[in-house]
């Protein structure tokens, strides 16, 4: 089993270590039918994507599309920012884009300074001990109200840095029609977790997030698990040979 497209990887216009082109070859090397490009958000410190890049971004990916004849999508890796699932991306720059991912990272800063003592608080104390109840609803919140107020088309590794509840997490993104990343790069979700997600009927999406070349297309980790769950290509998008529909209405 292997996985036909890898839809998060990371290049040097945020923190990763290669170019467009090196991960795309990289994509090739493997077999993969299509990559995407989904650096890290622009709240993201010192290596935030700011959109005036995008059509920068744009020309690169295009450019090395048509040179190698290879489906290459941009993207991004939006920031959760608050328990009211705020993220930094407007739709007008959403629209400059094929797909858009969107997860929490611990080192983003919040739009607010009280929220501060929301979400990076709560990662803060995951690292220390489990969140409490009271924690865990807020994160849960957050990232039910973040597919459901916005338009994006994968939820990123749930769970890595914040204890969640997965099962709300799974309803709201079948019903919003948001895909679920099993993250091999974060491991998470576990077993247990992704068990819990597919009988929520939520679609999910194993993805490398590499930060290296050498990492795309590499999610031994989440594809263990989906053989061990006997989960086929109804549930996981990009182990079938069905076209891929995104949210947003990009299609591979």
């Amino acid at each position: 089993m292997n996985i036909r497209a890898d839809f998060h990887s990371h290049t040097k216009y945020s923190h990763g270590t290669g170019t467009v082109e090196d991960n795309v070859v990289a994509a090739m090397s493997l077999g993969l039918e299509a990559l995407a490009i989904t650096d890290h958000g622009e709240r993201h410190p010192l290596i935030g994507v700011k959109p005036s890049r995008f059509d920068e971004m744009r020309r690169d990916v295009d450019a090395v599309a048509k040179e190698y004849r290879f489906r290459v999508l941009l993207g991004i890796e939006a920031n959760i920012l608050s328990p009211r699932g705020e993220i930094d991306l407007s739709p007008e720059d959403a629209a400059k884009l094929d797909v858009v991912l969107a997860g929490f990272h611990l080192t983003a800063y919040p739009l607010r300074f009280k929220d501060y003592f929301k979400l990076p608080f709560n990662g803060v104390t995951r690292c220390l001990c489990r969140n409490s109840a009271k924690q865990r609803a807020m994160n849960t919140e957050a990232f039910v109200r973040a597919v459901t107020e916005h338009e994006i088309d994968v939820l990123t590794h749930p769970g890595f840095r914040l204890d969640v509840e997965l099962k709300p997490i799974g309803e709201a993104c079948a019903a919003a029609g948001t895909f679920v990343e099993l993250s091999s790069r974060h491991k998470t979700p576990d077993l247990k977790g992704v068990e819990i997600l597919a009988a929520t009927g939520a679609k999910l999406i194993v993805n490398s997030d590499a930060h290296k070349p050498a990492r795309v297309g590499k999610c031994e980790y989440a594809l263990d698990i989906v053989q061990k769950l006997g989960l086929d290509g109804n549930t996981v998008v990009n182990i079938s040979d069905k076209p891929i529909v995104f949210r947003r209405g990009t299609t591979v």
